[in-house]
C-alpha cells in the first residue's frame, strides 16, 4: 500500500480498527461486485470500451449534468469529434455549438483546451499518473482520479456525488459533507474502501448503487448488498451538508431588434457564455414598451428573470444579424435560446 493510501486509512469509521473497516469494506466489495455483474448500468456508451478519449468527454460532460441528459448528447459528440486529434483541430466556435444544452459553457472551453494540450505535451496520450493529469485545463482531483479509474485502471479514490453518498451512509458520516471534518471522513472511508487493483470496477459499481438503490431521499436498503456492512441507523438522512445559501432573484432587460427579416445579436465577451450568442442588453435604457416575453432560469444561487423588449432606433455596432433559418447552427446559451423561440412565437400569435 502506497503512502498517500496509507494515510487515507489512518482514520476511518468511528469505533472501529483501520483493521475492522479494511475487513468490513472487503465483505461489502464482494458483495457490491456480485450485484454490480447482475444489476449494473453496463449499457453506459462511455463505459462499453473504456477508451481514455471517451472516458475524458463524459467526465466533463456529466459535471453537473444528469446521465440521462449525457447520454444522447454524448453520441452526438463522438460522432462529430470521433477522436481526440479532431476535437483538438476544432475551432472553438464548433465545440461551442456541439455543447449547447449541457450548459456551463466553460467545461466545453476547458475540454477543448485539455485537448488541444494533449495533443501538444503528451503527443495525443491521455495521461495515466496523477500529476500530468493535474495539469492539464479544467482537470481537479476528481477528475484526475475518474480517469486514472475508468481510462486505465489504475489505483485511485473516485469520489462523486453518488460514490460520496453510499460511503456517508456505509460508514453514517453524521457531520456535514461540504465541512472540513466531512471531508476527511470521506476521503479517509474512500481510502479504505478502494482496493489497491480493480478500482475501475468499484467505482462503477458505487456509482450505480448510488444512482439505483442507496438513491438521494429514501434508498431502498432490503435491496442494498452492502447492507449487511452498512453503519447507518438513519439512511435517508444522510449525506447531510450545510444550510444551503439564499436564493438571490434578479431581472434582466434583453433588446430583441429585427431588422430587415434578421435577428441581431451580440457576442458575450463573458465572463458568462463567453463566444456565444446573445440577445444583448438593454442597458440602463428605460423600457419604453410591453416586454414581448420573459424567461426565468437559474444560475448557481441566482433566479434570473430575462424579459425581452423590442428595440428600434440605431444599431450598436457590435451587433451582427442572422436570419431565422441560421439561428439552429449558432452557439446559442439555452436560456437565450428558449427566449427567442418563445419570442418569435409571441410576435406570430400578434
Amino acid at each position: 500500500m502506497d503512502k498517500k493510501r496509507a494515510a487515507l486509512t489512518k482514520t476511518t469509521k468511528i469505533g472501529q480498527t483501520a483493521v475492522q473497516t479494511e475487513q468490513l469494506a472487503k465483505t461489502a466489495r464482494r458483495a457490491l461486485i456480485s450485484w454490480h455483474a447482475r444489476a449494473g448500468r453496463h449499457d453506459l456508451p462511455w463505459r462499453r470500451k473504456n477508451t481514455p478519449y471517451a472516458v475524458l468527454v463524459s467526465e466533463f460532460m456529466l459535471q453537473q449534468t444528469t446521465v440521462a441528459t449525457v447520454i444522447p448528447r454524448f453520441a452526438d459528440w463522438m460522432k462529430r469529434f470521433p477522436s481526440l486529434p479532431a476535437l483538438a483541430a476544432a475551432s472553438e466556435q464548433e465545440v461551442l455549438s456541439a455543447w449547447e444544452g449541457l450548459g456551463y459553457y466553460s467545461r466545453a472551453r476547458r475540454l477543448h483546451s485539455t485537448a488541444k494540450t494533449i495533443m501538444e505535451r503528451h503527443g495525443g496520450i491521455v495521461p495515466d499518473t496523477e500529476g500530468p493529469l493535474l495539469a492539464l485545463p479544467g482537470i481537479g482531483a476528481y477528475t484526475a482520479a475518474a480517469i486514472l479509474a475508468f481510462a486505465h485502471d489504475r489505483s485511485a479514490v473516485v469520489l462523486d456525488t453518488n460514490i460520496i453518498r453510499v460511503l456517508a451512509r456505509w460508514g453514517n458520516v453524521t457531520v456535514p459533507i461540504d465541512t472540513a471534518p466531512g471531508k476527511k471522513a470521506i476521503v479517509n472511508l474512500g481510502g479504505s474502501f478502494f482496493p489497491e487493483t480493480g478500482c475501475r470496477g468499484i467505482a462503477s459499481a458505487l456509482m450505480d448503487l448510488g444512482a439505483m438503490v442507496c438513491t438521494s431521499g429514501n434508498p431502498d436498503c432490503n435491496s442494498c448488498p452492502m447492507k449487511s456492512t452498512c453503519s447507518a441507523t438513519a439512511p435517508e438522512t444522510l449525506p447531510k451538508k450545510s444550510p444551503r445559501r439564499v436564493t438571490t432573484k434578479l431581472t434582466e432587460h434583453r433588446a430583441w431588434i429585427e431588422r430587415g427579416q434578421k435577428l441581431h445579436l451580440q457576442q458575450s465577451e463573458g465572463p458568462r457564455w463567453r463566444g456565444l450568442w446573445i440577445l444583448p442588453e438593454l442597458g440602463a435604457a428605460k423600457p419604453t414598451s410591453r416586454w414581448i416575453t420573459d424567461l426565468t432560469y437559474p444560475i448557481t444561487r441566482y433566479r434570473i428573470t430575462m424579459k425581452v423588449f423590442p428595440v428600434k432606433g440605431a444599431l450598436p455596432g457590435n451587433l451582427r444579424g442572422f436570419r431565422r433559418a441560421e439561428l439552429p447552427g449558432l452557439p446559442i446559451p439555452s436560456p437565450h435560446r428558449k427566449a427567442i423561440e418563445k419570442a418569435f412565437r409571441a410576435i406570430a400569435e400578434g
